[in-house]
């Protein structure tokens, strides 16, 4: 072990050569451990300590639904699903039970899933116990070599199977069946959706399950993952202790790369669906996967990267400009199936204007074709890039564990390099400078052929949408090949400073140590505050927050409209003499973003930058409190987006039921209601920027809030320039209590909605509530044991739905309240029996409570999360504008374990009988139309 540790120091100290012939392959990092055991297993291991404590482990197999033989459709998806329901080491629930109570949670710390090429599990532990590292293995072993099929449990599984492939029916999903053939043209993808066929599925013989995982659960397709904050040299030796002992299957059956057919000319395929909301267009042209793990492919990448975002950004121009005929749109170059990647044009085109949608697309690619980008576009681009992975470099000490693992797992699959960070940023540096407007120019006629090529429209079935002809769509193809009046994109750039006039500067007047928080707060002469916590968890962020109480509630219902649009339509606009697509180019190569809102009780802005770009930051705040832009473009672009949205708007049932289930929570107050397209007509221009300016005038009624990477004696004349130069008035407001509440007592309804067979059921239990940091945790606590206790009773027990959620929503404005709620999608036909079950379980639990396992497990997740989170800057940005806006006493924050492990049964108990009263629920369920 000792020898492993001087030969990595070694290797990893030499510097990173690009060699003159690029068509060698890149070495990797060689702070990555990697090895083949004899049965032919891969293994990846790296140490890394973001976040502390935590490992991130994988077993990936090289297959997926495209090895399923004719009789097996679904299966290999349903085999992923077995690997949680009994192994040889692990029987039913013991293994979701264990994980639980080293407190990592079901979904997001504990998951798997399958696709078209690969099924993968993912597994997240904590380490400071041995045993648990070791346990993990095992249970990664059991997965690849040990699953017990028993009988009983294939059955209960298709059950919530068939409810998984009940959840994905719909407009979408009827649609792809229709464009399905054709975009994958006499292959079998087409016939190998990963949900699978119900008939199958539903009705397989069990051998016909435990065929598929012998066939092609073996050692030459799989790969052991490891990232965290380990010992390399233990974890190599606990891979080799579980998975050195299958032995290599001989005569194995040949594991197929199947191929797309190419096709000579363009296919298109017109598809429409009463649910579906909204026009869609697509272009995608398929082409060979180009070989990676080489020099030349990095620097390949490199310039498709570039390609890409300039026509992005073009694109992007297009939509902002007058009248465009689509709402947005896209390019994309990336992998598309393991035997095909995809170049494709992408836009939502406004009602009847597909064929000029795609006639934009076409015409702002064939222009990069015919005259490229310009000069200025690719110096910029270049900016971009190099700064993104300045960043990435910065931060390379604390990538997440689960990113790492993310690599390793496409390098074991496809080939992607893992050289570590420390030499991309090396690449970067001698390729960008080196690649030419010629070779960028010269992808666009590699990447844009008729050849493989497939048009896709996705439209609303309604009387006033016509939908185009094949022919029409052709013709528009040649037409803008045959356009002789395509002219070179002009690239404006406005060479002046953000802020050419300085504001005065007012100076800090007092600071406050919060101890609690390891913060300190500031008061400036213009009365406002910015709270500062500096951290040291990521290298190059710093993250900043900022509110005043009042938002849409100060104005009248004649202006709620013009509320509610006007910190979206400001955005849009961009600043001071700055048009926004001016603005974009203007920040080229900063890393910064602030974004004002205005919600119903108060107004702010939410922004993030690098350390380098803090000053940047401050100005993009200081111009928005001063300089607020009025383009009359982008509020007639803004109304017309949501004039088109609203017009298919009731089409898809689930957003039918989501706007039904908001306007009854609210008792159909006015503002809760569904917008309509007479209500944007109240929208007006004027007034939107009279209430932007109004929001935000007084700088004495916010509070800002920065964490991160800060240089706090750097900050401070900066926050003095521009927050400081911001005017104020003497004068603090409030939010106004518009009455809106709940409906009194039980309230049951049931909307229908949707032609599939299947239901949604949401339940909830809305109450008053003591606002305090106790009763608080101990909601969350309920909540996380309810969720634990219905997934096994409604899901693993019925069978009965895919997955349930139970959820939380607390607040303390403009009067406290609580809101616990139980949400899952079932067969119609067991909504009400599978809701009566959720009352009577609630029921139980009042006079029972939980078991001491259930409180256990669930008091080691929230610490373990804790854990988590004190090192995340976002978590501490959260908690400081909650302690501020909640006016709530900052010493609370220390209680929280105490708070956590004093939970009882008994407090259990108490907080159902409270707060999830039978006398006070509203239960909205969406059934099919009759």
């Amino acid at each position: 072990m000792f020898t492993l540790s001087v030969m990595t120091l070694s290797l990893f100290s030499q510097p990173f050569l690009i060699p003159s012939n690029l068509n060698q392959a890149i070495p990797k990092d060689p702070e990555i451990i990697t090895g083949q055991l004899p049965n032919g297993i891969m293994y990846y291991v790296k140490e890394n300590s973001f976040p502390k404590n935590r490992a991130e482990l994988r077993l990936v197999v090289n297959a997926g639904s495209l090895q399923e033989d004719d009789d097996q459709l679904g299966l290999a998806h349903f085999v992923e699903h077995m690997a949680f329901n009994g192994t040889k080491n692990f029987k039913k629930h013991e293994l979701i039970n264990f994980l639980e109570s080293i407190g990592m949670k079901f979904g997001a710390e504990l998951n798997a899933y399958t696709s078209f090429d690969e099924t993968v599990y993912m597994l997240t532990i904590p380490l400071d116990k041995t045993e648990v590292i070791d346990t993990g293995f095992q249970i990664l072993s059991d997965w690849a070599f040990n699953l017990s099929f028993e009988d009983e449990e294939i059955v209960k599984e298709r059950g919530v199977i068939k409810e998984e492939w009940r959840l994905g029916q719909g407009a979408q999903e009827r649609m792809g069946r229709e464009f399905y053939p054709v975009l994958f043209y006499n292959s079998r993808y087409a016939k190998r959706m990963v949900i699978g066929e119900p008939a199958i599925f539903e009705n397989a013989p069990f051998e016909t399950y435990k065929r598929f995982y012998k066939d092609w659960y073996r050692p030459d397709l799989m790969a052991v993952i490891a990232v965290g904050d380990f010992q390399s040299e233990a974890i190599v030796e606990l891979i080799k202790k579980y998975f050195s002992t299958a032995p290599a299957v001989n005569n194995a059956r040949k594991r197929e790369l199947y191929p797309v057919p190419e096709h000579d000319k363009p296919f298109v395929s017109i598809v429409s669906d009463k649910e579906w909301p909204y026009s869609l267009v697509q272009v995608m042209i398929k082409h060979e996967p180009k070989p990676q793990g080489t020099f030349q492919s990095y620097r390949d990448n490199l310039v498709n990267s570039l390609y890409t975002s300039m026509l992005n950004n073009r694109i992007n121009e297009v939509v902002q400009s007058e009248n465009p005929p689509l709402l947005y749109g896209g390019v994309f170059n990336s992998p598309f199936v393991r035997s095909k990647d995809v170049y494709g044009l992408i836009g939502m085109a406004k009602n009847n204007q597909a064929i000029a949608t795609l006639n934009t697309l076409l015409t702002e690619n064939e222009r990069v074709i015919r005259h490229g980008f310009t000069a200025t576009e690719l110096e910029r681009q270049k900016q971009e890039l190099m700064k993104s992975m300045e960043k990435m470099y910065n931060e390379r000490n604390q990538q997440r564990s689960v990113n790492l693992a993310g690599e390793f797992q496409r390098n074991y699959l496809s080939n992607e390099p893992i050289p570590g960070i420390e030499a991309e940023y090396e690449m970067y540096k001698q390729f960008l400078p080196s690649i030419t407007l010629e070779e960028v120019n010269k992808l666009a006629n590699e990447l844009y052929t008729e050849k493989n090529m497939v048009v896709v429209m996705m439209f609303p079935e309604k009387k006033d949408v016509k939908l185009p002809k094949e022919k029409e769509v052709l013709n528009a193809i040649k037409a803008v090949k045959a356009n002789k009046n395509i002219t070179p994109y002009i690239d404006k750039v406005i060479d002046k400073p953000l802020i050419s006039d300085l504001p005065a500067p007012s100076k800090i007047v007092s600071e406050k140590p919060i101890k609690e928080l390891e913060a300190t707060e500031y008061t400036l002469a213009n009365g406002a505050r910015v709270v500062i916590k500096k951290t040291d968890f990521k290298n190059d962020e710093i993250l900043m927050r900022a509110y005043s109480k009042g938002g849409q509630s100060l104005y009248g219902d004649n202006d709620a409209i013009s509320a509610e649009f006007a910190a979206d339509v400001v955005e849009m606009s961009g600043l001071a003499e700055f048009e926004n697509t001016d603005l974009q180019k203007l920040l080229a190569g900063k890393v910064v973003s602030v974004s004002p809102y205005i919600n119903l009780l108060d107004e702010g802005f939410i922004g993030n930058c690098v350390p380098a770009d803090f000053e940047t930051m401050l100005q993009l705040t200081y111009l928005y409190f001063t300089a607020a832009r009025k383009d009359p473009k982008a509020y007639n672009n803004f109304i017309t987006s949501q004039n088109e949205m609203l017009k298919n708007k009731g089409a898809d049932p689930e957003d039918v039921f989501s706007d039904s289930m908001t306007a009854i929570l609210n008792n159909y107050h006015q503002r809760f209601m569904p917008m309509t397209i007479s209500d944007i007509s109240k929208s007006n221009h004027d007034r939107i920027m009279e209430i932007f300016k109004e929001r935000f005038s007084n700088a004495s009624d916010f509070v800002f809030f920065f964490v991160g990477n800060i240089d706090i004696e750097k900050a401070k004349p900066l926050i003095e320039q521009y927050i400081g130069g911001i005017k104020s008035v003497n004068k603090k407001e409030n939010f106004v209590d518009l009455g809106v509440k709940e409906p009194a007592g039980v309230t049951k309804r049931t909307i229908y909605r949707g032609k599939e067979q299947k239901s949604t059921v949401y339940i909830s239990f809305p109450a008053d509530f003591d606002y305090s940091f106790e009763t608080r945790i101990k909601l969350d606590m309920a909540k996380e044991i309810l969720n634990i206790t219905l997934r096994e009773i409604i899901r693993e027990d019925q069978s009965g739905t895919y997955g349930i959620q139970v959820g939380l929503s607390q607040k303390k404005y403009p009067k406290p309240g609580v809101n616990l709620y139980v949400y899952f999608g079932c067969s119609p036909d067991n909504a009400e029996k599978l809701t009566a079950l959720v009352y009577q379980e609630i029921e139980r639990m009042k006079k029972e409570g939980s078991t001491e396992i259930n409180i256990n497990k669930v008091k080691e997740t929230l610490m373990r999360s804790r854990e988590v989170n004190l090192r995340e800057n976002r978590f501490w940005l959260s908690t400081m504008n909650n302690y501020y806006y909640n006016e709530l006493n900052f010493s609370d924050f220390q209680r929280y374990e105490a708070v956590v492990q004093s939970f009882t049964n008994n407090d259990l108990m108490n907080i159902l009988k409270v707060y999830f009263s039978d006398k006070h629920v509203i239960q909205l369920t969406l059934m099919p139309e009759k």
